[in-house]
């Protein structure tokens, strides 16, 4: 059942987190789930077998004369929590999960000054000069005239600590430092040290009843210190023609998803400007009224994602030109991450802002658009920017 847990001064509520827990936030309020009642990890038919899952669940729930979980304030009854990898045909599965327990908790308090960890082995894969490379050849695709018109090109930062991370402590920086986004946390194989966790500035679709929502967020700048200065950054970011190209190409592709799934779609003509600890970008805040009830919010993160702006434009190009020029596999990194409702309520995220953890290890992993424009020293130093949300709640410079 949801229940509201009491604030610690250390993690607020996540001083509870053990391993093996999953989270989900959104603003201000999170879910955390204990346990499975139910599990898949499918590679074809998500959306039908996310769908099996919450009828099973809600049947276990009633043959065993368990109550289904209490109402949030806003009437969420978050029921399946899932993962979606980038490429649904990689190595990765989906899983979905339905917890046996979950419990709504409040956002921690201000935590102290991060127990800096040390770093014992480092490795940028590709290096600075590999990934500029990179971007070059991105370029140059780009520019065959051939019908691509963006591609994301990421990058990852292996770290070897001196000693495990303490998740909730982790968590609760992250949860802290993003109060606007979405904080996540999901176990990814048997071992209860093997986590993909993060922080998501990027809602990929929220579903109440028939009303959509979706922030898409494509073109960067790292914010400054100095007010001043910080406001002529973001300024110049709404005016940059490379940016906004970048930005466009996300909503072209992400309304015409939507168009043929909603009675009426609003799709703002300009973009606004979206802020986080680090980084400033343009977000376009679209919403519309689905045509059929019965598409739930597992089944419209699925026909968005991947979205431009991870993966690129047209997304098989893309994904053929990223799968060829990136010399590892994404996984999770650029999937997806939410929840699904008995009713088909729900939220997902984009999966970014993003690390693999196992034990003392994790793989930090970052991308940037790359449109015609693009400056590939840049786009490193983006990528760099963007890693740096992970490494902050980690107390590592």
């Amino acid at each position: 059942m949801l229940a509201r847990t009491p604030a610690d001064p250390r993690t607020g509520a996540l001083a509870g987190f053990r391993p093996g827990d999953s989270l989900f936030t959104t603003h201000d309020r999170g879910f955390l789930a204990r346990g499975c009642l139910l599990q898949a990890a499918p590679r074809e038919d998500v959306a039908g077998c996310g769908a099996r899952l919450l009828a099973q669940a809600a049947e276990l729930r009633a043959a065993a004369g368990a109550p289904a979980p209490d109402a949030a304030e806003d009437g969420a009854r978050p029921l399946l929590l899932g993962l979606l990898p980038y490429d649904p045909a990689g190595p990765a599965p989906a899983l979905l999960r339905v917890p046996r327990t979950l419990r709504r908790i409040a956002a921690p308090g201000e935590p102290p000054a991060a127990r800096r960890g040390a770093i014992r082995g480092r490795r940028e894969h590709p290096d600075q000069s590999g990934y500029e490379r990179g971007v070059r050849a991105a370029l140059e695709r780009l520019g065959r005239g051939d019908g691509l018109r963006k591609l994301v090109l990421s990058r990852t930062l292996e770290l070897e600590l001196d000693r495990p991370l303490d998740l909730a402590e982790v968590l609760a920086r992250l949860w802290r430092a993003s109060p606007h986004g979405h904080t996540y946390a999901l176990p990814v194989s048997g071992n209860e040290q093997d986590y993909f966790l993060g922080a998501s500035p990027e809602l990929l679709v929220r579903r109440d009843g028939r009303r959509v929502r979706v922030h898409p967020l494509a073109g960067t700048a790292a914010r400054h210190p100095d007010a001043a200065e910080d406001a002529r950054i973001a300024r110049a970011l709404l005016d940059s023609p490379k940016d906004r190209l970048e930005h466009a190409v996300v909503v072209e592709a992400i309304e015409a998803a939507l168009r043929p799934l909603c009675r009426t779609l609003d799709v703002p003509a300009q973009p606004g400007l979206t802020s986080t600890a680090r980084l400033w970008h343009l977000g376009t805040p679209i919403e519309g009224e689905l045509a059929d009830p019965a598409i739930s919010a597992l089944d419209l993160a699925i026909a968005l994602h991947p979205t431009p702006a991870v993966c690129g434009l047209p997304t098989a190009d893309a994904r053929r030109a990223i799968a060829a020029l990136e010399p590892f596999e994404r996984g999770y990194f650029a999937g997806a991450v939410g929840w699904c409702d008995a009713a088909g309520d729900g939220a997902w995220a984009v999966a970014i802002r993003c690390a693999h953890a196992s034990g003392r290890r994790l793989t930090l992993s970052a991308g940037a658009g790359i449109v015609p424009g693009s400056v590939p020293e840049l786009e490193y130093q983006e990528t760099g920017n963007k890693l740096r949300t992970v490494l902050d709640a980690l107390g590592l410079l």
